[in-house]
């Protein structure tokens, strides 16, 4: 593992809660650079909501998300998105999203107030181009991420985010243990325009557990 991660925050860390899926999401996940310009770093600017700000329920059964929003510790919301109706699984060695929308790793644990698996939603990041996983390079310890799912809208609080290197969970690796309550956000990490060897991870926990 690395640390200190970017910008001097912590990459992930060895917790001593670990989360446990086969996390093949940058084991080798096709996220390719498309030709064309640079686009701009990712930023925290502010887009409009789509789940309610009322959310979440008092208690929300197992269901597959629909929405994700990623939010400051202030409130305000940096990223608002359609998950892919489909959930993903692994092909081979690989976790390749189908398009830009983020999307539920059907091999991990299904999001609920009782789950007791870790949750997995993976999404693609581009050099050339947009895609709503971009924003995971700017999230920050404390923010906050709200799944909406037919049963009701789950709120966690993220704990870590930095980079972990590609492939480093195919063997065996301690972070490969469930975690009740556990999410875990993933792309494949770009740096100052260009592809890394890393997946830049994002880890959070459900409020209230």
């Amino acid at each position: 593992m690395r640390s200190p991660g970017v910008d001097g925050r912590a990459a992930v860390p060895t917790p001593p809660r670990r989360f446990g899926v086969l996390l093949a999401v940058g084991l080798s996940c096709l996220l390719l650079a498309c030709g064309g310009q640079g686009i701009d770093p990712p930023e925290r600017a502010p887009v409009r909501p789509q789940i309610d700000a009322a959310a979440p329920a008092p208690f929300v059964a197992p269901a597959e998300p629909n929405h994700i929003e990623l939010r400051s510790g202030a409130g305000m919301t940096y990223l608002s998105s359609a998950l892919h109706p489909d959930p993903l699984w692994r092909d081979g060695q690989r976790l390749d999203p189908v398009d830009e929308r983020p999307v539920w790793w059907a091999e991990s644990g299904m999001p609920g107030s009782a789950s007791t698996q870790t949750a997995v939603v993976v999404g693609h990041n581009y050099s050339r181009r947009e895609a709503p996983f971009r924003a995971l390079r700017v999230v920050e310890p404390g923010d906050r991420v709200l799944l909406r799912t037919p049963s009701g809208v789950l709120e966690y609080a993220v704990e870590t985010v930095g980079p972990l290197p590609k492939g480093s969970l195919l063997g065996e690796h301690e972070l490969r243990a469930p975690v009740a309550g556990r999410l875990i956000l993933a792309n494949c990490d770009v740096r100052d325009g260009e592809p890394t060897d890393d997946n830049f991870v994002v880890v959070a926990q459900l409020v209230g557990r």
